[in-house]
């Protein structure tokens, strides 16, 4: 990871959880999860702020599965992403 990402993941994950942001729940302390998209390595791929359990808990994008999270919260990881940019 380089000096810029870092300090661009940091400037994400100071923001909070974008999906609790989004549900109006307030601010969240926040993770870094990576969309992945096809053809895309990880490191490459746009990254969005989510807390904990919208992240890898058993209601997050990784329990839940990214069609299955699409569905429970009406909003896409590619949405979030649009949303996050707004406020950068």
């Amino acid at each position: 990871m380089t000096k810029a990402q870092r300090k661009h993941y940091e400037k994400l994950a100071g923001l909070g959880c974008s999906l609790c942001r989004h549900l109006e729940y307030g601010e969240t302390p926040a993770h870094i999860h990576h969309i992945r998209r096809l053809g895309m390595k990880r490191e490459n791929s746009p990254v969005i702020p989510l807390c904990p359990t919208h992240h890898v808990g058993n209601d997050g994008v990784h329990g839940l599965g990214k069609k299955a999270f699409a569905q429970k919260y009406g909003v896409t990881e590619e949405d979030l992403l649009a949303q996050t940019e707004v406020l950068i």
